[in-house]
Order: structure tokens, then sequence, then C-alpha cells
């Protein structure tokens, strides 16, 4: 089951095009805005809690035996990371095993509006430097024990710069989420983290 927010949402599109080498069958559950976290609350998104506690009854109603966790982090951690733990360790107390996939790259603005940029400056390198801390993920793996981590700056960034573009197509839709083509890429990109660890997220 992959359970978080938009930035978990935006795997889906990889998930499926990789879904010959995954062997598995897929549970989206995501909620824009609503973080894989237990015991979040928000004002904004007074249904979240819920949303998320509704997660434990369908991963032991579906037989579910990996969670793949993912969620926009930075905005997060000003609340402390101490209750992803907590619900890492909750989900392993049903007898499921965990992935956590870190904070994937953000830019300043949209792709499109940089790509603008850099052909107007006649610049042909298509990275560009992220926009958060790139010790960010770092943070994020403190709070993960008990689960296996995967760090998206590792495979889609280097010296600070992450890629945009690939053979002329945008690997984001906006300033952050993958598009299509991105988690296409992403996914396969991570896959090796996944099945070294002899798992898939699927279910019986």
């Amino acid at each position: 089951m992959l359970w978080g927010d938009s930035f978990a949402a935006h795997y889906v599109p990889g998930l499926d095009a990789n879904i010959n080498q995954l062997r598995a069958n897929i549970v989206e559950y995501t909620y824009a805005g609503c973080p894989p976290i237990l015991s979040y609350f928000s004002y904004g998104r007074p249904d979240c809690m819920r949303f998320n506690q509704q997660a434990l009854k369908i991963i032991q109603d579906a037989g579910i035996k990996t969670v793949v966790l993912s969620g926009r982090w930075t905005d997060y951690e000003a609340r402390s990371f101490d209750s992803l733990q907590q619900t890492i360790d909750t989900v392993r107390g049903l007898g499921v095993r965990v992935f956590v996939i870190g904070q994937s790259p953000q830019f300043i603005t949209d792709v499109r509006k940089i790509a603008f940029f850099a052909k107007r400056e006649n610049l042909d390198d298509t990275s560009w430097p992220m926009a958060m801390d790139p010790d960010i993920n770092n943070r994020v793996r403190a709070f993960t024990k008990g689960a296996t981590f995967i760090d998206p700056l590792n495979f889609l960034c280097s010296a600070g710069r992450c890629s945009y573009a690939d053979a002329g197509q945008f690997l984001y839709f906006d300033y952050g989420h993958l598009s299509t083509i991105g988690a296409t890429l992403a996914i396969s990109k991570y896959w090796p983290a996944f099945a070294t660890d002899d798992a898939v997220a699927t279910t019986e």
C-alpha cells in the first residue's frame, strides 16, 4: 500500500509503468496535504486524522504485507518527526514491512519557467539547484527505525542540483510533483532498494 499525501500520489503513474518489474498489487491510499502520520491534525484538513486511522483497518482487512510511506516532509518538520516513528512502530506491530520514501526534489518555481529562463540564457544544462535543505532526508531518516529508507535525492540529484527534464520531456509538472515520465524514472531507480530487501508493495 502506498500511503501519504500528493507527494505519494505522484508515484502512482511510475508504479503503473513499472508494474511488470514490481510484480505486485498496488493499493493507493493518498490524500493531498495529509501526511502518513497517524497523529497528524490540521484545521485545513480536518478529515486527515480519520483518514489515516482508516489506513490501519485497510491494512488489516486487505491483508497488506508491505506499506510505503511518502510525503512532502519539508512541510511537516516543524512538528517534529517523532510521530512518524510512532506510525512506523504501529504499522510494524501489525506484522507489516515498512518503507519510507524521503523528500523528493523541489524547485524554486515551476520547471517550465526554469526551462524558459535556461533557454533565454542559453544554458544547456537541464539541472537546477533544489529549493530546500539538502540535508532534510538525513533528518527524516533518523525517525524511521525499523523501516527501509529510500532517499530520492541520492537517485535524482547530484551536488545539490537535480535534473528537471530528460530528452526534452519534463520530469515534474510543477515545482516538485513528478510527471508520469519523472515518476517512471524515479520508481525504476528506487526499485533495487525495494528488491534488495526482498519485498514488494503487495497484498495477499
